[in-house]
């Protein structure tokens, strides 16, 4: 009777998928809370938060053979709120990359939506569809406080929140047209 070796190739690479995603996740995690604004960190703890309650729901809803076979609806809630704080996250912040992020967590939320309208797609594609979204999302966060750190360096200042930019800016003023001293009458 012949053996197969599948399974544990399988095993294998999820295991390398994890610790792949782990360790960008951390490095990111690490480098937001470090260097990164608010929103950078906001969203940051709202990520690991969502990984951990994800990893827990996951671990404890249901035996791993029916990992993904139907909607998993307390990943489905963790990814809801995940979703909500990163819209009021790009709602106020003056960064661009929480809207990204915004979006790239709507496709996620579609990946769920995808199985109960096609209930023979295979578990393994659902959770790919849904577990995709996570990279470039992790390392969207990382590029965010980079772009921060960056425009801390050549303003001196970067605001974080639409409410604290200056009034000038707001009626129209560049960055540059700041940094230069008013014109006098």
């Amino acid at each position: 009777m012949a053996v197969s070796t599948k399974p544990k190739k399988a095993r294998a690479e999820l295991a390398f998928h994890r610790i792949f995603f782990i360790a960008i996740w951390l490095f990111s995690t690490i480098y937001a809370a470090a260097r990164g604004g608010a929103p950078e960190r906001i969203v940051t703890a709202a990520q690991l938060l969502a990984g951990v309650l994800t990893g827990v729901v996951v671990a404890y809803m249901h035996p791993v053979s029916d990992y993904y076979s139907s909607v998993e609806m307390g990943v489905l809630l963790t990814d809801l709120s995940l979703f909500l704080v990163i819209t009021l996250v790009a709602l106020g912040s003056t960064r661009f990359w929480p809207i990204l992020q915004a979006s790239m967590m709507g496709c996620d939320l579609f990946g769920h939506l995808a199985k109960p309208l096609g209930p023979d797609i295979l578990p393994e594609a659902y959770y790919v569809t849904v577990a995709f979204w996570g990279y470039p999302m992790v390392v969207l966060v990382a590029v965010g406080t980079w772009r921060h750190q960056a425009r801390l360096r050549r303003y001196g200042v970067d605001y974080a929140w639409v409410w604290q930019l200056p009034r000038r800016y707001r009626n129209g003023w560049s960055v540059d047209e700041l940094a230069r001293p008013l014109p006098q009458n």
